[in-house]
Order: structure tokens, then C-alpha cells, then sequence
């Protein structure tokens, strides 16, 4: 599903490698600049887009024209927290294009003027709604040919994936993603770049793989009793090993017994969570 429907999940996905590339040349062969511009950044910075769209170009520039390290702190309207992600090479390539293409002035009153201010059109002199970009999303992703439902969120979602993919080894990762993210826990992040969904994905392939061996097909079962197997991949054991490394740190005199039991159950539960 491509667009929501009535009494369909609205959940919307990361986008794969390969169709990222397909909406980017889509933006660019149909010279829908302010959309290039809001899916590279979106993706890039991870910010939801109804703050992205409030960016001034005083928060991408300083007096003297010239690009900031990072954003110019914003807050967020739903969270009211601050961010301030880094303005990386990718972003100031899009952000240099835009501004090569539609012959924008940035500097027009003192960089105050919205980056997203639209420059032609019915809406010109309008900054571009939420509703807007999502409808350039929902276009680009059905001329494309991407099945799965997509969304303004979807940038969002897919700087977390990509992340994961760039760097399996960090085990820090999830702690990463979550300040990015300003969740407040790592198991939000974890269901909201759609790891949950993964993991829940192998459990149904698994039973299905069950059923046509044992149940369709002729091959016998053997239950294994007392002999329980968990299977975690290196980056769910680092974050197990550095939250039970912290934790014996940080209860080392604690004498209360209650607490390494609480420390100790917590350290199960995400054994349970991480299995495969």
C-alpha cells in the first residue's frame, strides 16, 4: 500500500537504498527543486518535517553568508526540545543545487527569508506545507513503483536504518540514534526505524518455514527440551555487555540486593527483546 486507506495501518517505512535513489532522480528530472531539497535534508538531518520546514536560511548560514557547522539550534514543536544536527556534505551539495537552480536570494533581508518560501506557482510567496511535501512524496513514490506505504516520516525513518547499516560494529549506536532522535528510550528508536517490525517479521518467515518442513512436508521435529538457544547479532550483544558493564559500575557498593536484581532482570528483558 502506497496511500493510506480506510481501515488500513497507517504505519509508514524507511525507504530501501535503491528506491531512495529512484525519488531523488525523480525530483531532479522533474525540477521539483524544493522537494530535492526537503527529502536530501530529511533524510540527511532525520529531522521531522514539520520542523525542517520552519528553517530560515539564517539557521543554515551566518552574517557573512557562509554555512554554519550545524543548524542554528530549532525547537521542536512537538517535543519543545532543541536540535541542532550538522549541515554535512550531502546537505550543502543539495542545498547549493537548489539554490544554483531556482536563482533564490538568500541574503534578502538579512536571512530571514523561509528555505522553503516557494518561488513559483499558485503558491508563490508561501512556505511549503507538510501536507505539501507529503503529497510530492506520495506522487514520487507511486510513479516510481515503491509498493510499501511512505511517508513525510520516512526520511526520518531511514537516517536510523542507514545508520545501523554504516555502522554495525558501533555499540553505541542505539544511544546514538535515540539522542538524534530525542526519544526517550532506546526501544522507541528501535520500533520506530522498524527493527521491531523485522524482528516480528522473522518470528511469522520462521513459523512459515515450520509449518512447510514439518507440518506440509514430511521432515520430523525434534524439541529440543532444556537446551534453550539465544541467538543475538554483535550489535544487540555490545549494547547487552555496555549496560551490564555500566550497571555492575555503577551498583559496585550499592548492598541492597533488590537493586542487582532489578539490574539483572533488566538485562534479561533485553536478551529477550534482542533475540532472533
Amino acid at each position: 500500500m502506497n496511500n493510506k486507506k480506510k481501515g488500513k495501518k497507517s504505519e509508514v517505512y524507511a525507504f530501501e537504498i535503491a528506491d531512495m535513489k529512484k525519488v531523488i532522480r525523480y525530483f531532479i528530472e522533474h525540477e521539483m527543486w524544493i522537494h530535492y531539497l526537503g527529502f536530501t535534508l530529511s533524510c540527511n538531518m532525520a529531522r521531522r518535517v514539520s520542523d525542517m520546514l520552519t528553517l530560515k536560511w539564517k539557521n543554515i548560514f551566518d552574517e557573512t553568508g557562509h554555512f554554519r557547522e550545524d543548524i542554528l539550534e530549532i525547537s521542536e514543536k512537538k517535543t519543545d526540545k532543541l536540535a541542532n544536527p550538522k549541515i554535512n556534505e550531502a546537505c550543502r551539495n543539495a542545498i547549493e543545487t537548489y539554490i544554483k537552480k531556482t536563482k533564490c536570494n538568500v541574503k534578502k533581508d538579512n536571512f530571514e527569508v523561509p528555505v522553503f518560501m516557494q518561488l513559483s506557482g499558485t503558491h508563490r510567496g508561501k512556505t511549503l506545507s507538510p501536507d505539501g511535501f507529503l503529497k510530492a512524496i506520495k506522487k514520487a513514490a507511486n510513479e516510481v513503483g515503491i509498493e510499501y506505504n511512505v511517508g513525510t516520516h520516512s526520511p526520518r525513518k531511514t537516517f536510523g536504518m542507514m545508520s545501523r547499516m554504516l555502522h554495525p560494529s558501533d555499540y553505541d549506536s542505539m544511544e546514538i540514534l535515540q539522542t538524534v532522535y530525542n526519544h526517550s528510550s532506546t526501544k522507541t528508536t528501535k520500533s520506530y526505524i522498524g527493527l521491531t517490525k523485522k524482528k516480528i517479521n522473522k518470528y511469522y518467515d520462521d513459523m512459515g518455514d515450520f509449518f512447510n518442513d514439518y507440518i506440509i512436508g514430511d521432515e520430523e521435529y525434534i524439541i529440543e527440551a532444556n537446551k534453550p538457544t539465544v541467538t543475538l547479532n554483535d550489535r544487540d550483544l555490545r549494547d547487552i555487555i555496555k549496560f551490564a558493564y555500566e550497571s555492575g559500575r555503577r551498583n559496585a557498593g550499592n548492598t541492597d540486593s533488590a537493586t542487582h536484581i532489578d539490574s539483572m532482570n533488566t538485562i534479561m528483558d533485553m536478551v529477550e527483546g534482542f533475540k532472533k
